[in-house]
């Protein structure tokens, strides 16, 4: 039997089919491209994404002692009012640097300067000081008066602001919420309220540490004047200088004046 060859030779196409296939590419083409910018871009009509879900809000910067403004996260200020302060380096070993006005803080006068104290915490206490050799010294003479976290519950948190991290601290603030409960005697306020600066001596001085001793008169119980010293050390801790304390029961270490020479410094000087 023989086979008959059934299969059909392709028909051949028109010479217009290569154009047109060549068109609907390139329609195909310009359509998906169109797409991906739609959805890639939108165009300017179209209402953006709300960037602020996104976008982390600073602290304004000011030199203002108001509390509201909190904390920078920073590594070389905790403050945003810091970046306002004199950041000269100028030793205080010998001359003691300018103070704009003695301000009452705490339970005495503290120096309000260009070198710190530019934030006020809602307990009263200032913070907020210059790295630098005066940033320290007012910060002592600050602290050696006006802090004192057994005052008030808002008192309280001022020790995580102005003393440095250590189990003195823990200490110190358990001894103070004591004193708050009324299950330890707090010490005698008036005997710092009648203080007088008169000057300081500096120990020492780095970047990350100071050490002053602060030179005050007081009356005695007798009404005679007397003259003592409060050494008085700091750490740079967290973009602010801060108490070191001096033991788990007392900020600082006080002992009677032995005629060391001083720089003289303080609100009748």
């Amino acid at each position: 039997m023989s086979t008959q060859d059934t299969t059909q030779e392709p028909k051949a196409r028109p010479k217009w089919f290569g154009a047109a296939a060549m068109l609907l590419a390139l329609v195909l083409v310009g359509l998906l491209a169109w797409g991906l910018r739609v959805f890639l871009f939108p165009s300017n009509d179209a209402p953006a994404a709300d960037s602020t879900t996104a976008t982390t809000q600073t602290a304004p910067s000011s030199a203002s002692t108001s509390a509201t403004a909190g904390p920078v996260v920073d590594a070389d200020a905790a403050w945003d009012c810091q970046a306002d302060l004199d950041s000269d380096d100028l030793s205080v070993a010998d001359s003691a640097p300018a103070v704009e006005e003695w301000v009452v803080g705490g339970y005495n006068v503290i120096p309000f300067s260009e070198f710190g104290g530019c934030e006020k915490l809602p307990s009263t206490l200032r913070v907020g000081y210059a790295p630098t050799q005066a940033g320290s010294l007012v910060a002592a003479a600050t602290y050696a008066v006006a802090l004192d976290p057994s005052a008030s519950e808002q008192a309280a948190s001022d020790l995580e602001v102005a003393v440095a991290e250590g189990p003195n601290r823990v200490l110190l603030g358990e001894r103070a919420q004591r004193i708050r409960d009324g299950l330890e005697q707090s010490e005698d306020t008036s005997v710092i309220a009648r203080l007088t600066l008169l000057g300081y001596i500096q120990n020492s001085y780095s970047d990350d540490a100071a050490s002053y001793r602060l030179i005050y008169s007081a009356p005695d119980a007798s009404g005679l004047e007397q003259t003592l010293i409060a050494q008085v050390d700091l750490v740079w801790e967290d973009g602010d200088w801060k108490l070191d304390p001096a033991s788990g029961n007392d900020f600082n270490t006080w002992a009677r004046y032995q005629g060391q020479q001083y720089v003289q410094w303080g609100p009748k000087s």
